[in-house]
Order: structure tokens, then C-alpha cells, then sequence
């Protein structure tokens, strides 16, 4: 074994998988964590392939990735809650550029979806709910017990429709990563 070289991640499970690394990242391989998020889980386990034909699970899950980049982004990092004031006209406080970008991103583009599809797409991609249980939440009842699947996969068809509809951002995508 070489010096530098990493045999395995620090607490192997089931969800962890090799990947392939680029030519300058000093290794040929590294371990990622499928299970790191629901909807990584469900793009590595191919539950995203069901859907709109014109649109593919890779589209799916880079449209559910965003959604999630701009809720992580919307958090505020210094401030809690409880510090935040609201002046006259609505502009926030202590919010950097990067916050109200993602806060005008989220408005865009959930004004494009229905109420279930946003909060399907709320729950598991900005805050971490498995598809099944958002699914059932999203409609207060169980009766997505065997359609779960193409239900979530509806939703991120109808985000990926809104974000291209709306285009909140200038370049189409969104930059929120530091």
C-alpha cells in the first residue's frame, strides 16, 4: 500500500461505492457516499428513470441537486433565526447576496410548481425526507403505497419544467457553491 493512498472510507457501509476521478485529482478513484442524501440514493439505485420521457433521470437529479444547493444556500450561516430584521420594503438584514439570490431562486421557482410537487420537492430535496414518506405527506394520506416512485419522479419532471420556465438565474443554473 502506498503512503497516500485511501484503502476505504473511514466508516464503510452499504450505501458507499467507488467512482472514477479526473486526471488531477492524484488519484484514479475515491469513495463516494450514495447514501449521503435521499435523492442521490434514489439516482444511484436508478428510481429516477421513471418519468417524462423528455426527460432523463440525470436531469432529474441535477434539477433536484440545485433545488437542494439553493435551500442549503438560503440558510443563513452566522445569524440565527431569532437576529434577523425585516425593513421597510422587504429587504433583509444581515443577508448576503449569495442568501437572497437563493431566497429569489426558491420564489421562482416554486411559483412554477403545484402545491403538491413543491412540497414533495421541498421535503426531500431541501430537507432530506425519503420519496416515500414526502409523497404520502404531501397528500396527507397513504395511497401512493405502490406509486411512490413515479410520483417523485412527476415532481422533479415538473421542477425541472419550472427552472427552465422561469429561468431564475442568469446563466440558467445555479452557482450557489463557494
Amino acid at each position: 500500500m502506498k503512503r497516500n493512498e485511501i484503502v476505504g472510507p473511514a466508516k464503510p457501509h452499504a450505501g458507499h461505492s467507488r467512482r472514477m476521478l479526473g486526471t488531477g485529482a492524484g488519484a484514479k478513484q475515491a469513495w463516494r457516499n450514495d447514501a449521503e442524501h435521499p435523492l442521490t440514493l434514489a439516482y444511484v439505485k436508478g428510481q429516477l428513470i421513471r418519468g417524462n420521457e423528455k426527460h432523463s433521470a440525470m436531469q432529474r437529479y441535477e434539477a433536484g441537486d440545485a433545488y437542494r444547493a439553493a435551500c442549503e444556500a438560503s440558510q443563513r450561516k452566522t445569524r440565527d433565526s431569532t437576529d434577523m430584521n425585516i425593513v421597510s420594503g422587504g429587504k433583509r438584514e444581515g443577508m448576503n447576496e449569495r442568501t437572497l439570490d437563493a431566497f429569489a431562486w426558491l420564489r421562482a421557482v416554486e411559483s412554477g410548481l403545484g402545491e403538491e410537487d413543491r412540497r414533495i420537492v421541498r421535503l426531500v430535496c431541501g430537507e432530506g425526507w425519503f420519496p416515500s414518506e414526502a409523497v404520502r405527506a404531501a397528500f396527507g394520506h397513504n395511497h401512493y403505497k405502490y406509486a411512490v416512485v413515479p410520483r417523485f419522479n412527476e415532481a422533479l419532471d415538473h421542477l425541472i419544467e419550472a427552472i427552465a420556465k422561469g429561468r431564475p438565474h442568469s446563466e440558467g443554473r445555479l452557482r450557489f457553491d463557494d
